[in-house]
């Protein structure tokens, strides 16, 4: 009763607490996507600015005539003209179609490793976003523009070269307190964050197809609020006074309960040792019913258990003792013949058994084995041990008979077997043939040995032609005595 009441309370305290911290969960979740929602807007936002502008660049009308008529150093004072107009642009290039560089200009000191991308964007065109990094925590965006002239031929390509503070400053405005967010390439390589968690209980990943990049927003696990604190309190304090009550109650009636209990423990006792088990008694009156009922099933277990014993070792059909009878008898046996004592293992069937029950039926063989063991019966001595170990097969161990009184044995067995037959009535002419073996002294003899030497002799009497008994040969002379 006490680890039911606690379970109960400990089960409705949990159910309680998942449902906070779901609610909880939902909220942060509810939260997370506003933050990301926010944060995707303000990004593609600054992302459509430098786009456009790029895209405003390579259509500035004066740039085709100053490529194709233009000096370097006019070339050049254009990119540098550009350069200072702009914000948080950290470089600006024209290139041949091929990737050669025409004029170009960068902030001082920034790192040389820019002509490296004027390169890479000249041998690939498809190319439009790269991102590259001038020291340990200066990044940049490198775009780039087609420039065409009226008649759609390309003449140069635009570079910009964007310092990654500009979507630095996004990301820090878009971060909300204790949570994260990041940007990352195709390749999951972090462009700029704010915030690092060192356990993340909520993410949410939103893509940029425009760059190829994915926007992260994370959020650490929260502590359980003052209010869940106060629920955990309040069901402990409740569970707790109940507990004690309950203990209060179950120490006044745990003795007689316990009385109870040994009474019907010292009846289990009893029935295990095989012995009458006393009456079992109750302190309380609404067990007398249940009591009583004990009672008779205790008295009604001891009564069966005998005649189950004598069942398991008994064969339903004929009433002889079974196979396992047999064999938990013949250690005994062969311990007189150990001592000195003759004892001959018979193992006997009927001839042509299974023509019997072809020819008039299962009920004419089992009438059939009735008259075996009605013969057995009659003709075995308190010394004898006498079984059906299977089907049509009997085998008898006879005591203190030498070999001409086996055979003896044998012929009124015959005889006795076709009166019975006749008594059953059943006009039938059946015979039994017998294998006869000793049981050895000293030698190390077995149950599995002793059946094996009366069965191959009970073989020999069939070939033989059946209907007579047959010695195992390979029996010394002298056991036979």
């Amino acid at each position: 009763m006490l680890w039911g009441v606690a379970a109960l309370f400990a089960a409705g305290m949990t159910l309680s607490l998942i449902f906070s911290l779901h609610v909880r969960d939902v909220a942060e979740e509810r939260m997370l996507k506003v933050e990301a929602t926010q944060a995707y807007s303000s990004i593609m936002r600054r992302w459509d600015y430098y786009q456009q502008l790029v895209d405003n660049l390579a259509q500035d009308q004066a740039l085709p005539p100053l490529l194709l008529h233009g000096s370097v150093e006019r070339q050049q004072e254009w990119t540098r003209a550009r350069q200072h107009l702009l914000p948080n642009i950290a470089a600006v290039a024209l290139m041949t179609p091929r990737g050669d560089i025409i004029s170009h200009t960068r902030m001082p000191g920034m790192h040389d490793g820019y002509r490296t991308n004027f390169r890479k964007y000249g041998m690939d065109a498809a190319k439009k976003i790269m991102v590259h990094r001038a020291g340990s925590d200066r990044g940049y965006i490198n775009l780039t523009s087609v420039v065409k002239n009226e008649h759609g031929t390309v003449l140069a390509k635009l570079f910009l070269s964007i310092a990654l503070e500009s979507l630095q400053r996004v990301i820090d405005e878009s971060t909300q307190p204790g949570h994260a967010i990041l940007l990352r390439d195709a390749a999951g390589a972090v462009i700029v964050s704010h915030g690092a968690l060192s356990v993340v209980e909520h993410e949410i990943a939103r893509p940029l197809p425009a760059m190829g990049w994915q926007l992260v927003v994370q959020s650490p696990s929260s502590p359980l609020s003052y209010e869940t604190w106060l629920q955990i309190l309040a069901g402990f304090l409740t569970l707790a006074g109940v507990l004690i009550l309950l203990i209060f109650v179950m120490i006044r009636m745990r003795r007689p309960i316990m009385q109870d209990v040994e009474s019907v423990l010292e009846a289990l006792r009893c029935l295990a040792r095989d012995e009458p088990a006393p009456a079992v008694k109750t302190n309380y009156s609404e067990f007398v019913p249940a009591v009583t009922a004990i009672n008779r099933l205790a008295q009604q277990l001891h009564d069966q258990r005998g005649q189950l014993a004598t069942l398991s070792l008994t064969d339903a059909l004929t009433g002889l003792p079974n196979r396992r009878a047999f064999e938990s008898q013949f250690p005994h046996m062969l311990g007189l013949a150990d001592r000195g004592h003759t004892i001959a293992l018979v193992l006997l069937d009927v001839d042509h058994f299974k023509a019997i029950n072809d020819q008039f039926g299962h009920a004419a063989g089992d009438r059939a084995l009735v008259a075996v063991s009605t013969t057995l019966k009659a003709l075995s001595r308190s010394a004898d041990m006498t079984a059906r170990l299977a089907g049509d097969e009997f085998t008898v161990l006879l005591a203190g008979l030498d070999e001409a009184g086996v055979m003896a044995w044998y012929a009124r067995l015959a005889d006795r077997f076709r009166r019975e037959l006749r008594a059953s009535g059943l006009t039938v002419d059946a015979t039994m043939s017998a294998g006869h073996t000793w049981l050895h002294s000293m030698t190390g003899d077995s149950i599995g040995k002793a059946l094996a030497r009366a069965d191959y002799a009970l073989y020999q009497a069939k070939a033989r032609g059946r209907g007579q008994l047959v010695l195992d040969e390979a029996a010394p002379a002298k056991d036979a005595g």
